[in-house]
């Protein structure tokens, strides 16, 4: 056999669907390879012409109506018998000795547990060119490319280090290593993960089930070993590029309810990183949150190399230097353009539904010639899609996490979307080296601001809105944007009730708008919660908006008490269920429709810059 040969099952067509459900399940079926009939495929090994003609077994079977399935590599340690130029043992005897191979530790359930069944049932070697590849493979099933390249790459280390085990030179990781554990590693491969053009974020437990820590530990040493002279490792990384289609990978793992910023906890495993390499690693799987991390750096003093500097650079600091040395990924959604660091902020794939309602639903989202305000803007989820199809005005946006505001105007950019970007005092000063104390630049905060040409020639002027941004604690800009907003969006979960004084005080006071507040609801707590968020907007509302008074000659006046107001209308017109986010907890968003009593009077407040 040539390293080229990969075992094939061969079966009677009316077993075929039986057998490929079980070597599925149990990850031994090779899926990049297509199942046909056995002489179809022996006709291609050979280059001969048997259809039509029988091919029979030297028990009497007639193959010539066979079908022949491939396998990922396995061994099988049992001698083969010998049946012209092919060789080929039946499952019944692979079954004999459960020490044989993988496939003898299966259950087989009926009728392929028939022993009788299992005598018409072969294993042969055939050359893995014969079978035809499916055509969707490397558009559509990265996940079975991902398998057999795998099982290529891994099955030569495996036999070694078994060999290895059975010496006295044997490594104790490597103990537990064989072909046999091929299966295994393959089944534990992850099924699913988020991609985004270059870049892939595996789920938290991917390649960390046993045995993969042993098997990727086992492939460090040996590049060690060796002096790194074949690069395993960097072949591993290529191998899962390749599959994945993606130049920069990472494990993802949950963000901490308590972290304000939002800042994802990943491990960097493919890719440049730039200054995050140091991250990377296959085979630690504890990453705490990159806080006041710092690395040493150089630099010469008055530009001359003999003179050098030594200090500490903190990688988390927004900074024009960290900027430029981060990685950055970016992905398009409905025609809305996004950008973000995923070593310090997040993408939200979940809210895909929630962005097209945005785009789609003119009912309650037509913020044409509107001004929206964002309290937890984040990348520019939802304020970007208020430019882009929704109509806006001008959207404020507020975001805490620097390296976030950052990616929210780099969309912009992408976008094509003007901004005007105020600076908190701390982010200026590193910017700009600005040389204003921290009282002059609260009392007159220095903003960037950039205006985008009106696109190509050719192409339809698509007339956005303008985008402002809020860096910081969004309660210290509210008077930036107070009384001016027809739409508040509260999207921070699991809850958003800190800012819902601020969504009340930016609602427009004359015309009023919606409040879209979203909120981690537990199920068959639904009804309670409207309920407390309903009395909670109304005591809000009679705090902070000024209402008219009762007329005393009216019929439905309360009383001639002078701090008795006519209430603004607070309904709840629609509760979207975005995502699941915990075993019974659900993220929802209630749209609250807040109108003045003298609504219908236009205010001039209510669309100024």
């Amino acid at each position: 056999m040539t390293s080229m040969t990969v075992p094939v099952v061969l079966a009677p067509a009316n077993l075929t669907k039986s057998l490929k459900i079980i070597l599925d399940n149990t990850g031994h079926r090779d899926k990049t390879r297509l199942i046909a009939r056995y002489n179809r495929v022996l006709s291609t090994q050979t280059g001969s012409d048997p259809q039509g003609k029988a091919t029979l077994d030297q028990d009497g079977y007639d193959l010539s109506s066979y079908m022949a399935m491939a396998l990922l590599p396995i061994d099988i340690h049992l001698q083969l018998q010998s049946n012209g130029d092919t060789q080929r043992i039946s499952l019944w005897q692979i079954l004999q000795d459960p020490a044989s191979s993988p496939l003898s530790s299966l259950e087989w359930p009926a009728p392929i547990s028939d022993p009788t069944i299992q005598k018409s049932i072969f294993l042969t070697w055939m050359q893995s060119s014969a079978f035809t590849m499916p055509k969707h493979l490397l558009t559509q099933t990265p996940l079975e490319n991902l398998q057999h390249n795998i099982a290529t790459f891994l099955l030569p280390f495996l036999r070694s280090w078994a060999s290895s085990s059975n010496s006295d030179a044997g490594d104790q990781d490597q103990d537990l290593l064989s072909p046999d554990t091929l299966p295994q590693l393959i089944a534990s491969i992850p099924q699913k993960w988020e991609h985004y053009s270059d870049f892939t974020l595996l789920p938290s437990n991917a390649f960390l089930i046993a045995p993969w820590p042993t098997v990727l530990k086992c492939l460090v040493l040996l590049d060690r070993a060796q002096g790194y002279k074949n690069n395993f490792m960097q072949q591993w990384d290529q191998l899962i590029q390749e599959a994945l289609h993606s130049t920069h990978i990472a494990r993802k793992a949950a963000i901490p309810v308590q972290d304000i910023l939002r800042r994802p906890k990943i491990r960097p495993l493919t890719g440049d990183w730039g200054l995050h390499n140091r991250y990377k690693s296959w085979i630690e799987h504890d990453l705490t949150l990159l806080e006041h991390q710092h690395i040493p750096t150089t630099e010469s003093a008055n530009g001359h190399d003999d003179t050098i500097l030594t200090h500490e650079q903190d990688t988390t600091s927004l900074t024009r230097s960290n900027i430029s040395q981060t990685y950055w990924s970016g992905t398009c959604q409905n025609h809305v353009h996004y950008r973000w660091s995923p070593m310090f902020t997040m993408f939200s794939a979940g809210n895909i539904t929630e962005k097209e309602r945005i785009a789609n639903s003119k009912s309650i989202f037509d913020a044409r010639d509107k001004v929206v305000v964002d309290l937890y803007a984040g990348i520019g989820y939802f304020s970007l899609v208020y430019l882009v199809h929704a109509g806006a005005k001008i959207v404020h946006a507020c975001e805490w996490n620097p390296w976030s505001v950052e990616g929210l105007l780099q969309g912009a950019d992408r976008n094509h979307i003007s901004w005007k970007a105020y600076q908190g005092p701390a982010v200026a000063r590193s910017l700009y080296s600005s040389s204003s104390t921290p009282q002059e630049l609260e009392q007159q905060p220095p903003f960037r601001e950039k205006d985008h040409p009106q696109p190509t020639p050719g192409k339809k002027p698509k007339n956005f809105g303008k985008l402002i941004v809020y860096p910081g604690d969004n309660a210290q800009w509210i008077t930036f944007f107070e009384n001016q907003a027809h739409h508040v969006n509260l999207g921070l979960i699991p809850s958003a009730e800190p800012g819902w004084v601020l969504g009340v005080r930016a609602l427009c006071s004359n015309e009023g708008g919606y409040l879209h507040i979203h909120h981690n609801i537990r199920v068959g707590e639904e009804e309670t919660f409207k309920t407390y968020l309903l009395q909670s907007l109304r005591e809000l509302f009679a705090q902070w908006k000024r209402c008219e008074p009762w007329s005393s000659s009216s019929p439905s006046s309360p009383g001639t008490n002078a701090d008795c107001y006519r209430p603004w209308s607070i309904d709840i017109r629609h509760m979207e269920n975005v995502k699941s986010f915990a075993p019974l907890v659900f993220h929802y968003v209630l749209d609250i429709e807040c109108r003045p009593p003298s609504h219908g009077v236009t205010d001039a407040s209510c669309i100024s810059a």
